[in-house]
């Protein structure tokens, strides 16, 4: 991992879709059915790791976050 790359602090649902290979509509299901919490932040859905890791677990909520950040630094 570079020392460049900062695992961000929340992601959209969009980003929590695209880091699991699902549909939007899927993440916003879960939020809608409190299977996912999230923090809103300007009415927008922000969802931390700790919370990604409640609905599919450690291992997988933390590949998700770095796969965001490797995006973001390139």
């Amino acid at each position: 991992m570079p020392s460049t790359m900062k695992t961000p602090a929340a992601i959209s649902p969009k980003e929590v879709a695209e880091g699991l290979s699902m549909s939007r509509r899927q993440v916003y299901r879960w939020i809608d059915n409190e299977e996912l919490p999230t923090n809103q932040i300007d009415g927008y859905h922000k969802i931390t790791e700790g919370q990604l890791a409640e609905k599919v677990g450690e291992e997988m909520a933390g590949e998700v976050f770095r796969r965001v950040a490797e995006a973001k630094d390139e």
